[in-house]
């Protein structure tokens, strides 16, 4: 149950002529329609429609069905069927099918389809073509057969992606059917063979045409290779490219290597040249020096005769004959000594020499070789082409002769391309089956749109949420239907009814499975009417209705009890001057009440009596009937009466005639802290109820929410399933304390 409202509700300040509570929905000018989105049928609306008038849908559908079965059964019509399967295995599938996969790729149709017939060569099957020809041959036995009767009941199409198309024919004559369909059959097969044939003749004429140029070809390239590798005085360049790499490699070596050597001999010929030039005396025997047996042994000499005259100037003098000899004979040995180390340098000079000149010819054979690389590089390129465009030609000569063997093969054979796969059975009635599933389509869909018109010329709301929708107010009660109502409403047994509700179950009462939801419903309502605002408590309400019989006098009877159930001293008024109920439906008499009060301006509390069902509930009845109710209900008195009983009472309900067209209720609800409109599922005009939510925009009235009563949507299993639980006891509580929930 929604009850639409915030969980803190501030307090209003007068309950008569007070200003609108913020917490209230606004009803005002500014407000749009209520019924502005009304007329969109949204997809829970629409099945809950044809929930409502499944009889005027099923009454629709069956109608129309059963004309349309009529209809067929009076005007028989017969139907037959045959499949053809257009790609049998035949010797040209076999061959073709060991052909490359390029050439099995030529064998598809134009269009790409690897079936063996296309849209085209369907719409042939219909064409003049191939049907004149069974025309023809049926004229002996059907006069009045055409090419133009024939194509009418026709029909040629494919099943799904196979190699298989049907072939359907429809006619009058269940006989006629048969032979058309058998003569079109074996049309269709000797078409095809005609047309494999024909096709086949064709590709041999075009590959004949193809063959020489492709042979010139092949010849051509062939020639030109020959020619390539005569001029080039090789056969394969990657042989030859790898031949003249190794060789690239092993001068490229040994020229490092010569580098080497030429760097060792520069490095000896300046060490020697460095020692050349210092004097002998000081000089050390260098590398290429120590290899020069002559040069180390008058260097030995040297050494001995410069030793023996420093040994011999310690004893004799100077100009000593002794003396003399030692210095010619060193003198002697000094010339021996340069030729032979100029003698060294010249052969180290002459090393060097040879190395850079060996450094010079390996250079140059490796810039050749490279060169020779880069010119064979061009070559094998243009040898690749060659070879390379001799090889498609050979190909496609390859493909082109493999084909004209395949056809050669097919062209000598007589087996037909296509076959039957499904022979023509005996012909079906198919008017009957045809316009009966016609027939209920149609009824079904004119059903729902009989429904929908049917539903829309009813004008009257068909669930609590349409109310609240209508009305854009919140929903503050749904009143379930009850088949009971008029027992229980009109007996002393009501107020009992209104006991806990498990103490109610277990003391066995009538119908108390029946009116648990229905009187449940009511305590809902006056809960949420208690927590509109939990700082100042509703202490007065108007209960109206948009039109005559949609339940206000039965909510405000059964909302008095509920509230008295409660604990609440209630007041319950008849302002329903024009026609009084209510001291009828609690059997009190109808003597003096409200016209007679506020006419005598007495005291109220001689007017008012208690229910007999209820002393908690005390009512106040309408009185002798007026002709003039607005004059009292608007008098000061009145006002002062809502007043008074305003103070002494917990809670003061108004029942108040309904508002379309009379202004009773508005007068009273605005004395009152507002007012709870009821509308009746099923019952409420839709046209009504939205003047009367109109008229509410342009008055100060304040209206608490709405009422949808008389809902057949609230399953009863879920109260009764849970007081009817063995695990929970029922409690001990009084009779007036209100029934607590889980």
């Amino acid at each position: 149950m929604e009850s639409g409202f915030p969980p803190s509700i501030p307090p209003s300040s007068n309950p008569g002529n007070s200003q609108r509570p913020s917490w209230l929905p606004s009803i005002g000018g500014n407000q749009s329609r209520p019924n502005e989105d009304n007329d969109v049928l949204d997809i829970g609306q629409l099945l809950s429609l044809l929930k409502r008038r499944a009889v005027v849908i099923l009454g629709v559908t069956t109608v129309v069905a059963t004309a349309a079965a009529a209809k067929g059964k009076l005007d028989p019509t017969y139907r037959a069927t045959l499949q053809i399967l257009t790609r049998p295995v035949t010797a040209e599938n076999q061959v073709v099918s060991s052909l490359p996969q390029a050439l099995r790729e030529e064998q598809r149709s134009p269009s790409g389809s690897a079936r063996g017939y296309d849209d085209t060569k369907l719409r042939l099957l219909t064409s003049p073509t191939l049907v004149d020809p069974v025309v023809d041959q049926l004229k002996g036995k059907y006069p009045d057969v055409s090419y133009g009767s024939i194509v009418k009941g026709l029909q040629v199409k494919p099943v799904g992606e196979t190699d298989i198309f049907e072939v359907h024919y429809i006619d009058s004559s269940s006989e006629r059917v048969k032979d058309i369909l058998d003569a079109l059959g074996k049309r269709y097969i000797d078409y095809a063979l005609q047309d494999r044939l024909a096709d086949t003749k064709k590709g041999i004429t075009f590959i004949d045409e193809q063959l020489k140029p492709l042979k010139d070809q092949v010849s051509y390239w062939q020639g030109k290779l020959q020619s390539f590798r005569q001029q080039n005085t090789f056969f394969d360049p990657e042989s030859q490219s790898r031949e003249l790499s190794d060789q690239m490699a092993n001068f490229r070596r040994q020229r490092l290597e010569n580098e080497v050597q030429l760097k060792q001999s520069m490095g000896l010929y300046q060490e020697l040249q460095n020692e050349i030039e210092r004097s002998p005396s000081d000089r050390t025997a260098t590398l290429a020096l120590r290899q020069s047996e002559t040069y180390r042994q008058l260097l030995g000499q040297l050494l001995a005769l410069d030793t023996r005259i420093a040994e011999q100037g310690s004893i004799y003098e100077a100009g000593s004959e002794d003396m003399q000899i030692l210095r010619d004979n060193r003198t002697k040995l000094m010339p021996l000594l340069e030729r032979e180390a100029e003698r060294v340098r010249e052969e180290v000079a002459s090393q060097v020499r040879d190395y850079a000149e060996r450094d010079r010819a390996l250079r140059k054979t490796e810039d050749e070789l490279a060169q020779r690389i880069k010119n064979l590089s061009n070559i094998a390129r243009e040898y690749t082409d060659i070879q390379r465009e001799l090889k498609v030609a050979t190909d496609n000569l390859d493909q082109f002769l493999a084909k004209r063997s395949a056809l050669d093969i097919d062209a000598g054979q007589r087996q037909t391309p296509w076959e039957i796969v499904t022979p023509i059975i005996s012909p079906e009635l198919a008017s009957l089956q045809t316009n009966l599933l016609l027939g209920g389509v149609l009824g079904l869909v004119l059903g729902i749109i009989s429904a929908v018109i049917v539903d829309r010329m009813s004008n009257v709301f068909h669930t609590p949420q349409e109310i609240k929708k209508a009305s854009k107010l919140p929903l503050l009660g749904i009143i379930p239907f009850n088949q009971e109502l008029a027992a229980v409403g009109e007996s002393p047994t009501a107020a009992s009814l209104f006991q806990p509700n498990r103490i109610l179950l277990a003391a066995n009462h009538p119908n108390a499975l029946v009116t648990l939801p229905f009187l449940e419903s009511f305590r809902l309502l006056q809960t949420n009417l208690r927590l509109l605002n939990a700082d100042r408590p509703v202490r007065s309400i108007s209960i109206s209705s948009p039109t005559p019989q949609d339940g206000k006098s039965t909510t405000a009877t059964y909302l008095a009890q509920a509230a008295a159930s409660m604990g609440q001293r209630v007041l319950l008024v008849d302002t329903e001057l024009r026609y009084p109920q209510l001291h009828s439906r609690f059997g009190l008499s109808n003597a003096q009440g409200l016209s007679d009060l506020v006419a005598s301006h007495g005291d109220p509390q001689a007017f008012i009596q208690v229910s007999p069902l209820n002393d908690q509930i005390h009512v106040l009845t309408a009185g002798q009937s007026t002709t003039d109710p607005i004059t009292l209900l608007s008098s000061p008195y009145m006002q002062e009466v809502m007043e008074q009983l305003q103070e002494r009472y917990d809670l003061v309900i108004y029942d108040t005639p309904p508002l379309a067209g009379l202004s009773d209720a508005h007068l009273v609800a605005a004395k009152t802290d507002g007012l709870l409109l009821v509308a009746r599922v099923g019952k409420t005009n839709r046209d009504a109820y939205e003047h009367v939510m109109e008229t509410l925009n342009f008055l100060p009235t304040k209206v608490f929410g709405v009422v949808a009563n008389d809902s057949r949507k609230v399953p009863s299993n879920l109260y009764t399933s849970y007081y009817l639980d063995s695990n929970n006891s029922p409690p001990n509580t009084p009779i007036s304390t209100p029934v607590g929930s889980r």
